[in-house]
């Protein structure tokens, strides 16, 4: 079975400080990597939060 992963699931794997972080993982760590994928909507919306970071600087 997959499990898609939103952008919220990204960012949390991101900042790897959160409670959701830990839960995230802690669900992760039941199955394989290969299990997991990402829609490339959550890419392109990482890529226009990181693009939005860079230009506020």
């Amino acid at each position: 079975m997959k499990y898609l992963l939103d952008t919220d699931h990204i960012s949390f794997l991101q900042r790897r400080s959160s409670s959701e972080f830990i839960r995230l993982t802690l669900r992760m760590s039941q199955h394989s990597l290969s299990d997991f994928a990402l829609s490339v909507i959550s890419f392109h919306e990482q890529v226009i939060g990181a693009h939005s970071f860079i230009n506020r600087t």
